[in-house]
């Protein structure tokens, strides 16, 4: 009886473990993103003898819903030397009528079809840098149809970055969430990003850590042509971020700035593309460090899963020892602890707190469970989905696609 005693013990000594780990993240966090710089640069309009000329290069894929209001947002930008390069990505809806219209009515804008990925090229790479080889700005924007820009933002960045001498720069953006299942994931989706990408490391030239969001990353067109861009990084599911590797590893000036003022984007509410798009994300991890990334997946589930399981046990306990006690008041303060959170991360993102973060744990599940099927279909070659196109993955190896009928 002693013995299972004790072994029960064991059960709130995790609990303790589980919110110092939880303390330990929220701190870093609150550190780490008080530091992130907010965008907010005003100068004078460039001298025009010397306006570089910027391409934007929109890729788009089936996104009827959103790509006039991309494109029209973009169109009337305040900077004048820019021309948009809409890349459709073998849509089958109404994307490419769309465009084609606004284009018949709009000099500086192109439509031109992504074609057939070629082997070895994976999600949005391919299009990327078809875009690249139709443009000739000399900075080079790529955006996501699915966001809304201001006027000025074109014209504030290539000003600050010209200043500067900035390489490569990104906005993170405004996120706009609906339903329930996406500010349950978001804001563990983007602790993680500011967990290990925080800006103050990713704008440190010492440092070794390189994020840019899809939504927004401007680049000047030799530093994009010298390090080969999206046709280095063609087997990555996760490009931007790894072509932001690629581009600071060669010593280039990398910079990421919030910019939730400046542009806007629509997440996925649909619990299955949500679902498509974390295995998307820890795909990444698996192809770099292999299925021993499944140990991230214990570890949410220490943080985050194991206090709500704790406390539901104690409800419905019928003895209460001093050290069970303790657990359960660890278990609850985690979970105050992780609510504060979500929260923040939340507020960060999207401006606003939803009730729906209340079902973080939820959130936190999926995610486990996605770092597990991720692992098991890469270790026995199944598919991967994204956007609709299967792709397989082995651990070291490139991904490739697969041709769907």
């Amino acid at each position: 009886m002693r013995e299972l005693s004790s072994l029960l013990d064991i059960f709130p000594i995790f609990a303790l473990i589980s919110l110092i780990g939880s303390l330990a993240v929220f701190g870093y966090l609150v550190y780490t993103e008080s530091q992130a710089p907010t965008f907010s640069y005003v100068s004078s309009k460039f001298d025009n003898k010397r306006k570089p000329k910027v391409s934007i290069v929109v890729t788009a894929k089936n996104e009827e819903q959103m790509i006039k209001a991309c494109v029209e947002s973009l169109i009337h930008q305040t900077y004048l030397n820019f021309e948009i390069v809409v890349v459709d990505d073998s849509s089958t809806d109404s994307t490419p009528k769309i465009v084609s219209e606004i284009a018949a009515r709009t000099e500086n804008l192109r439509l031109i079809p992504a074609g057939e990925k070629p082997s070895g090229w994976v999600g949005k790479s391919w299009p990327c840098w078809r875009g690249f080889q139709e443009a000739n700005g000399d900075y080079l924007l790529f955006v996501d149809a699915d966001s809304l820009y201001e006027r000025t933002v074109v014209e504030l960045c290539a000003l600050y970055m010209e200043k500067n001498s900035i390489d490569m720069f990104s906005l993170s953006p405004r996120v706009v969430t609906r339903g329930i299942w996406a500010p349950a994931v978001l804001p563990l989706i983007t602790g993680a990003i500011n967990l290990l990408y925080p800006m103050i490391k990713v704008n440190d030239r010492k440092s070794k850590r390189a994020y840019v969001f899809g939504t927004f990353f401007l680049i000047r067109r030799e530093v994009y042509a010298r390090t080969g861009g999206h046709s280095k990084v063609r087997d990555q599911l996760v490009e931007d971020a790894a072509v932001a590797q690629l581009v600071k590893s060669a010593g280039y000036n990398l910079r990421v700035e919030r910019g939730t003022e400046l542009l806007s984007t629509e997440w996925e509410s649909d619990p299955k593309t949500i679902f498509d798009g974390l295995e998307r994300i820890t795909s990444s991890s698996i192809k770099n460090f292999g299925t021993i990334s499944i140990l991230n997946a214990v570890l949410l589930f220490v943080l985050i899963i194991y206090p709500p399981i704790f406390v539901l046990a104690g409800i419905y306990s019928s003895e209460y020892s001093p050290i069970f006690l303790v657990g359960l008041t660890a278990s609850l303060v985690n979970i105050a602890v992780f609510l504060s959170l979500t929260a923040m991360e939340m507020r960060e993102v999207s401006g606003k707190v939803r009730p729906a973060i209340f079902l973080y744990f939820l959130g936190a599940l999926m995610f486990i469970i996605a770092i597990v099927t991720t692992s098991i279909k890469v270790a026995r070659k199944k598919k991967l989905y994204w956007k609709g196109q299967g792709y397989f993955q082995s651990a070291g190896k490139s991904l490739e696609n697969i041709t769907e009928n």
